[in-house]
């Protein structure tokens, strides 16, 4: 955890990881010891439709409910779909025995929903998830725009930045998480994580910051981001903090700009004017040691 400059609490966690239980390296009990070892506020075990319990560990850690829902097997042209659940009350009214060809994403969304719990979008590049088969659903509380397992060695695509901007510019925003997915615990753990801003270390407090996208998707970088109307004018000024990096990069949905991003030594702030062309701007912050911060859209209007 920690506080930011306006005293405000910022808790550190993992929502995607695997364990013994399904297909995971590593027991329950190694999982919990290692992300607490290494700094994690809170966790959640989430085997492939196999639901973990909500509890607080002896020293403060805090576990979530959580559940991976995952369908259609390797069929990427029926839509590859792994659906992350986090703090449902109980177990949500889906069978595995149907769950190929028999439930679409947006059943397993309105089940976990059901039920009291959040939806997250697993690692759409890695799927191969496109706009076509995203943009119909509704209801995601979240989409991973980095998923550590999904990149070398063992996979080529952790990245899902592309898929989110495609989302943007048609106008559909998600709060960009980010998360481990550990299977393997070789070179994919305590990677990429999220700060949700919360008064509380509870379910309910973690839950309902990220509902209301208080959530800081990073592999390192922290930051912060305000939104300002310009006078006269109907653009809007993007601003933004950050740790020190080596270079800030603006992503937006137009093919040309020519203030796309801006380098240097020990960079902590930044802006943008974000006009109509652009139609959404998001930033990524990155250290000199090729760790990320990626913030979530901004639509321009």
């Amino acid at each position: 955890m920690f506080i930011d400059a306006n005293g405000k609490k910022w808790y550190k966690g993992n929502l995607h990881t695997h364990t013994t239980v399904t297909d995971g390296k590593k027991t329950p009990e190694e999982v919990i010891a290692l992300y607490r070892d290494n700094g994690y506020d809170f966790l959640s075990l989430t085997d492939h439709w196999m639901h973990s319990e909500t509890r607080m560990t002896e020293d403060g850690m805090l576990l979530l409910r959580g559940c991976e829902y995952n369908i259609n097997g390797a069929d990427v042209l029926a839509g590859v779909f792994h659906i992350v659940a986090i703090g449902e009350k109980e177990p949500a009214k889906l069978d595995r025995e149907k769950a190929n060809g028999i439930y679409s994403a947006q059943d397993i969304i309105d089940a976990v929903h059901a039920v009291g719990g959040i939806a997250i979008l697993a690692h759409p590049a890695w799927s191969l998830d496109t706009c076509e088969q995203i943009m119909p659903l509704c209801g995601f509380d979240g989409v991973e725009i980095y998923n550590s397992v999904s990149g070398l060695p063992r996979n080529c695509r952790p990245y899902s930045g592309e898929v989110i901007d495609q989302l943007a510019v048609r106008g559909k925003v998600f709060t960009a998480m980010c998360a481990d997915d550990s299977h393997f615990y070789e070179n994919e753990a305590c990677l990429s994580y999220i700060y949700v801003q919360t008064e509380e270390l509870t379910e309910e407090a973690i839950l309902d910051a990220i509902r209301h996208g208080r959530v800081m998707a990073t592999q390192g970088p922290r930051f912060s981001v305000s939104v300002e109307e310009i006078e006269g004018s109907e653009n809007r000024r993007v601003r933004y903090t950050c740790d020190p990096v080596s270079q800030i990069v603006f992503y937006t949905g137009s093919v040309w700009h020519g203030a796309r991003s801006i380098s240097g030594d020990g960079l902590t702030e930044a802006e943008f004017i974000l006009r109509p062309f652009d139609r959404f701007v998001r930033a990524e912050f990155i250290a000199e040691n090729g760790q990320r911060g990626f913030d979530t859209p901004i639509l321009y209007r």
